[in-house]
């Protein structure tokens, strides 16, 4: 442990001198805070090459948390500057590129993705860029510009892009998600399936036996789904529902949505004895205990109807 124990904004402060120090001239280094999604401040540093307009953001709060928990700042900045080497922008992601990406439409158009967040806790964000409203959601765009290991790189299209591309919102909306379900189209699993994935033979075994005798003590067989796409936030496989019409009449029932997280949603076959009340309290649970603020999408539950093909809130859930 440190003798003098800091708070976070020493921290950073600390942080920036310390990397600042190993990466030299070559680089600059910056205290930065962004508002992220759900009105989440996350604080931390920009990594900028000297002479060029490329960087990088490290957000330093799960870092701060790892501090508290004893490890030192020797530690800690070690794992930094490792991580900013892991992560190091391609020098071809010139400013020149950057640039025409944001000038040019059919330049960006491949690289564009789109992302669900909820609309009531990004009122503030969705003022400055284009947006369509979807249950008690909100669907906005990205620029994917380059993935480096684990590390991505995004531009959020706001309203002063829009005006440099002439485009409207329909256009922008129908493109990408024409991109999106050639790209990354949906993907249905069995969440028993997935949760086995994580599992040694001995663990699967256990696992096994155990939902066979839930099996055998229900009425019902029906089983949690995962549906996601390969895209960094799954959640938008929502918005591109062939798969779960075909999955609603393989089963012959609507299909209950539970909004899981930007990553992924969880559907659940409705079999008409489901209280829809008991799972919208799961669901806000999970959110509060195992979701992170800036992964959560909303407490509320969803239905799909199979006759109609169409996505609605069958129980409102509290504001997140």
């Amino acid at each position: 442990m440190e003798e003098n124990i800091m708070d976070k904004k020493e921290f950073i402060k600390k942080m920036k001198e310390m990397l600042q120090k190993r990466l030299g001239e070559d680089y600059s280094v910056a205290e930065h805070s962004q508002v992220k999604n759900n009105k989440n401040l996350l604080s931390g540093l920009v990594i900028q090459r000297t002479g060029t307009d490329l960087g990088m953001v490290i957000y330093l709060d799960k870092f701060f948390e790892e501090y508290q928990k004893g490890n030192t700042l020797d530690e800690i900045a070690a794992a930094l500057y490792k991580k900013i080497g892991e992560a190091e922008i391609p020098e071809e992601l010139s400013g020149d590129y950057l640039k025409e990406l944001v000038r040019s439409y059919e330049a960006a158009k491949p690289m564009i993705f789109c992302k669900l967040v909820n609309e009531k806790a990004n009122r503030e964000l969705l003022q400055g860029v284009p947006y369509f409203p979807f249950l008690d959601l909100a669907v906005i765009f990205y620029i994917m510009v380059a993935e480096t290991n684990s590390e991505q790189m995004a531009i959020t299209i706001d309203n002063k892009i829009m005006e440099l591309w002439g485009i409207d919102s329909q256009q922008l909306y129908q493109d990408t998600i024409y991109h999106m379900k050639t790209n990354v189209p949906q993907q249905l699993q069995n969440l028993n399936d997935i949760v086995e994935g994580f599992m040694d033979e001995e663990e699967k075994k256990i696992f096994q036996e155990i939902i066979k005798k839930e099996k055998e003590n229900c009425e019902t067989t029906e089983e949690l789904y995962c549906l996601q796409n390969s895209s960094k936030f799954g959640a938008t496989s929502l918005l591109y529902g062939d798969t779960m019409a075909k999955f609603a009449e393989q089963v012959q029932c609507d299909l209950l949505i539970l909004p899981s997280s930007i990553f992924e949603v969880l559907l659940y076959p409705d079999n008409g004895s489901r209280d829809y009340e008991e799972l919208q309290d799961m669901v806000q649970t999970i959110n509060q205990v195992e979701v992170s603020r800036e992964d959560q999408l909303s407490n509320s539950i969803y239905k799909y109807d199979r006759m109609t093909r169409k996505i609605s809130i069958v129980y409102q859930g509290e504001d997140i």
